[in-house]
C-alpha cells in the first residue's frame, strides 16, 4: 500500500518523518483525511457560489494534504486554494472534479 502510494505520487520517506516511521499510523490518518466531510463542504459551497467558505473548506483540506505529502490531491488543492483565496470562483467546479477523483484513487489504494 505505501509502495501504491509512493507510485501514485505521494512523498512518502517526507510523510513519515512526520509520522515518526509509523506506516500504519500514517495510512489510518490517510483514511481519515479521505473521509472527512471538507470535501462535502467544498462540493456544496461551490454549488452554492460561496467563495469565503469554499475556500475554508479547501484550505483546511490542503493543510491536511500537505502534512500527509498526498501528492497530486495535495498540488490540485493548492491549486484551487489560491484562486478562492482570490476571490475567484471560476473553474472551481473542474477543480473540485479533480479533487474528488483523486481523492477516489486514493481511498483505492488504501482499501488494498
Amino acid at each position: 500500500m505505501i509502495n501504491q502510494l509512493r507510485n501514485w505520487g505521494c512523498n512518502i520517506d517526507e510523510a513519515l518523518e512526520r509520522f515518526v516511521n509509523d506506516k500504519e499510523l500514517y495510512c489510518t490518518c490517510f483514511n481519515m483525511f479521505l473521509a472527512d466531510d471538507s470535501f462535502e463542504r467544498l462540493k456544496e459551497n461551490i454549488k452554492n457560489g460561496d467563495c469565503k467558505a469554499s475556500f475554508e473548506a479547501c484550505h483546511t483540506l490542503k493543510g491536511v494534504a500537505g502534512n500527509l505529502a498526498a501528492g497530486p490531491l495535495y498540488t490540485v488543492l493548492c491549486e484551487l486554494t489560491e484562486h478562492l483565496r482570490a476571490g475567484n470562483l471560476d473553474d472551481a467546479e473542474q477543480h473540485l472534479e479533480t479533487i474528488l477523483k483523486f481523492r477516489d484513487e486514493a481511498q483505492q489504494i488504501l482499501a488494498g
